[in-house]
């Protein structure tokens, strides 16, 4: 195995022992648990490939697409509002973060360069991630 092999070997261990990764599988499989996210979640994907079957016509309802749209938004708000789909929305959010820093460490050490305007200044100090 090379040496950049068994680096990015270690990395996927590091990034899965993190507390960020650990967080994320534990609220997702809470959240895929509770009968209510799944009842709302089935519907919401029932209403997504029925919108997308009419998309697919040649001359798709305006009325139909427009209804489904909706009810769609209806699902993903009530959906939003579960405290099971919250915690697992937040702990997503701390994982993407998490792979952000990562690949910004990533890039600066191939580039040499500090990506701008991704919320990284290129002062460590006002980082809470790489170190």
């Amino acid at each position: 195995m090379s040496k950049v092999t068994e680096c990015a070997r270690a990395l996927g261990e590091a990034i899965v022992a993190s507390d960020e990764y650990k967080n994320m599988q534990i609220t997702e499989k809470a959240a895929m648990s509770d009968p209510a996210v799944a009842e709302a979640m089935g519907r919401f994907l029932e209403l997504k490939e029925a919108l997308g079957n009419v998309m697919r016509q040649e001359e798709p309802d305006p009325d139909l697409i427009a209804s489904y749209g909706q009810e769609m938004d209806e699902v993903q708000q009530k959906l939003n509002a579960m405290p099971a789909v919250d915690a697992m929305t937040s702990s997503r959010q701390q994982f993407s973060e998490l792979m952000n820093q990562v690949n910004h460490v990533l890039q600066f050490m191939l580039t040499g360069e500090v990506e701008q305007g991704g919320g990284c200044t290129g002062n460590c100090g006002s980082c809470g991630g790489c170190h």
